[in-house]
């Protein structure tokens, strides 16, 4: 598969993702109903300004604090994120994409109402693990995409979920090859166990000696990891590690993505 789309996309090779991780919204364990919706536009706002100031090259929304994750997300979640979306759309300055935690389906019908250029998300597979077993069909998913208008949106597709472990218990070499001539992703993820646990850059070679799709590294990279990944990787998605004192719950910190995209640059600079 080309790769250069991912240049005309995100305006260079091997582009660095920052995942946008929205608060708690309606229906969700650890929604704050006295601070509202407002509150959760309010530190949107303030994660994506750090986002963007420091330099990143695209963004995810991601319903992330949504935790722990359902496989049929509430319809009052995707409106909430259609809304943050929405009233944020004047300040996007980068190209942005959308990721519906754990749903295949409405992740598309978000994108088709924001207007989301990818998406990341689990399309295919049975897998067994923390939140038991899930079993995805990706030709529905492929049927509803289009259903919904969503040809061109570019997928980025995991290939082994986080705390997942694959029911055939084929290699991940065995799995890249065979999703990508089944349905052909624009993009496979590479995960660590969990997030911010570093990834395994010795699986991404793997991957891509069997494979032409773009392998993007999806979670664990860090300030002094991402030169490394990126020698390998097509590209990565970063969030915890760009967050205050790197913890999951915090918000973005500014300084962080600024010294991450630092060394992003530098290193693409000297390809």
């Amino acid at each position: 598969m080309s790769k250069t789309w991912i240049k005309e996309l995100f305006g260079t090779e091997k582009p660095v993702l920052g995942m946008l991780h929205l608060m708690a919204m309606p229906t969700d364990p650890k929604y704050d109903p006295e601070g509202g919706v407002d509150a959760v536009l309010a530190r949107a706002r303030r994660d994506l300004k750090a986002l963007q100031d420091g330099g990143i090259d695209g963004i995810i929304f991601c319903n992330e604090f949504s935790i722990p994750y359902t496989s049929d997300v509430r319809p009052v979640t995707i409106a909430t994120m259609a809304r943050i979306i929405g009233e944020m759309m004047s300040e996007i300055q980068v190209p942005f994409g959308v990721d519906v935690a754990t749903d295949p389906y409405k992740v598309f019908d978000l994108a088709a109402a924001v207007g989301a250029k990818f998406v990341r998300e689990t399309f295919f597979g049975a897998y067994a693990g923390d939140y038991g077993i899930q079993s995805l069909s990706v030709g529905e998913v492929e049927r509803h995409r289009h259903a919904v208008g969503c040809q061109k949106v570019r997928t980025l597709a995991t290939l082994v979920p986080e705390a997942g472990v694959p029911l055939g218990g084929r290699p991940v070499e065995d799995i890249a090859r065979s999703i990508n001539h089944n349905w052909n992703p624009d993009v496979l993820l590479v995960y660590g166990l969990a997030a911010g646990t570093a990834i395994d850059n010795h699986l991404i070679t793997k991957v891509k000696g069997v494979v032409d799709t773009p392998v993007f590294a999806s979670n664990g990279v860090t300030e002094d990891t991402v030169e490394d990944t990126l020698k390998i990787a097509d590209g990565c998605v970063v969030a915890t590690w760009m967050k205050y004192d790197g913890k999951f719950y915090n918000e973005t910190d500014v300084d962080r993505v600024r010294r991450l995209m630092q060394k992003a640059r530098a290193y693409r600079e000297s390809l």
